[in-house]
């Protein structure tokens, strides 16, 4: 046991080196040499396995090649080549391009949803062996093609396509609608850990590509979507939820709605046993609210206004919450949550926790959702 644990954490040494070194070009190399890369897609192909896409913002590729498989915008150049790999299709390009691809400046990797479900694992360790990619890339499905969703990108304003994938990631933070799944924690996944890899999941509308929830795998396939309500459900969870805004039906008129603010004050409470052999997992928040807008009248006289709105919000969040629970649990079975962490701590030796069959029985999970809010400010609001 002690030597698989030391073999283990000398992958994972090797693994953080790897990544560290990321990114780096040599000072002596002229950086006029290359096409930088912001964005890499990933199809199915017809007659090859693949076809590779990548987006090159247009300020770095200087005089423009009149090579075919390209899609030009004011933002960035897409190229598309048929390939067997990744390696492969960026090797095809190198040779017909005037620059060399350069990868160190890639934010996104995106999966169209029909490659993904025959499994991405192959794709997502060549990329993590590659030196020049960063560990941070954001890992996104979409519901259309990868090529659709750059173009839709690349189609936008100059300045929002250029800093779009780092917007992804800096809204999560403040809207709780997203999660932000990197490229290492995603190959750590597949690689070296039982946990369930999660990715960034976009639909292609009107358009525009948004950013409409979290995608889930299980092993390296992926399996289906959940919504933005689902993300926030997750951040509160694993205590990644700086703020998030909804909006929840009134008490009085489920037709009016109210703008609420929610921030986490402290960890959430996980506790985890077995109750007639199957999980029973009790989890408690300690949250509180902004009111930011009403339409319908609040009554801020009336201590028992304030209470019956706080109920409200408190009731509307479990739900969420318990919503969510039991999609992962009972209709996909994977462990997003990493529940099993937890049950381990219950139990003195590995072999020991082995013996309740966590992967069998976890669909069968029992959870209680208990939510701590309080109002904290009912703002400036308006009837409406």
């Amino acid at each position: 046991m002690r030597k698989k644990l030391l073999n283990k954490a000398i992958i994972l040494f090797s693994l953080l080196i790897i990544f560290l070194l990321t990114g780096y070009v040599s000072s002596e190399e002229n950086l006029e040499n290359y096409y930088y890369v912001m964005a890499i897609g990933v199809d199915k192909g017809t007659d090859t396995k693949i076809n590779l896409n990548i987006q090159i913002a247009s300020n770095s590729s200087g005089n423009q090649d009149s090579d075919g498989g390209s899609s030009q915008s004011n933002s960035s150049n897409i190229y598309s080549i048929p390939c067997n790999s990744i390696d492969s299709g960026i090797s095809i390009l190198n040779n017909y391009l005037s620059k060399k691809i350069n990868v160190s400046h890639c934010s996104a990797i995106i999966f169209s949803e029909e490659i993904a479900r025959l499994g991405i694992k192959e794709y997502i360790n060549s990329l993590g062996n590659n030196p020049e990619i960063r560990p941070t890339c954001n890992i996104i499905i979409s519901n259309t093609t990868s090529l659709d969703a750059l173009e839709k990108i690349s189609n936008s304003t100059e300045n929002f396509s250029s800093r779009f994938y780092e917007f992804l990631k800096s809204s999560a933070k403040y809207t709780g609608y997203s999660i932000i799944p990197e490229l290492s924690e995603f190959f750590y996944c597949l690689n070296f850990s039982e946990n369930s890899a999660i990715a960034t999941y976009a639909n292609v509308s009107d358009e525009i590509l948004q950013n409409t929830g979290i995608a889930i795998f299980q092993k390296d396939k992926y399996l289906g979507n959940l919504t933005v309500l689902d993300s926030i459900a997750y951040s509160l969870i694993t205590d990644r939820l700086e703020s998030a805004t909804i909006s929840i039906p009134s008490p009085n008129d489920s037709t009016k709605l109210i703008d609420v603010l929610i921030k986490q004050t402290k960890k959430p409470e996980i506790d985890c046993s077995l109750i007639n052999s199957y999980p029973f997992i009790n989890l408690k928040f300690s949250l509180e609210y902004h009111v930011l807008s009403s339409t319908y009248e609040i009554d801020t006289d009336s201590p028992s206004g304030n209470s019956l709105l706080e109920n409200s919000i408190n009731t509307y969040i479990q739900e969420i919450v318990s919503n969510f629970l039991y999609q992962i649990s009972h209709k996909y079975n994977v462990d997003i949550c990493n529940f099993k962490n937890k049950f381990i701590k219950n139990y003195l030796t590995l072999d020991e926790f082995e013996k309740i069959h966590w992967n069998e029985i976890y669909k069968d999970s029992y959870f209680e959702v208990e939510t701590n809010g309080k109002i904290e400010s009912l703002g400036i609001f308006s009837q409406e």
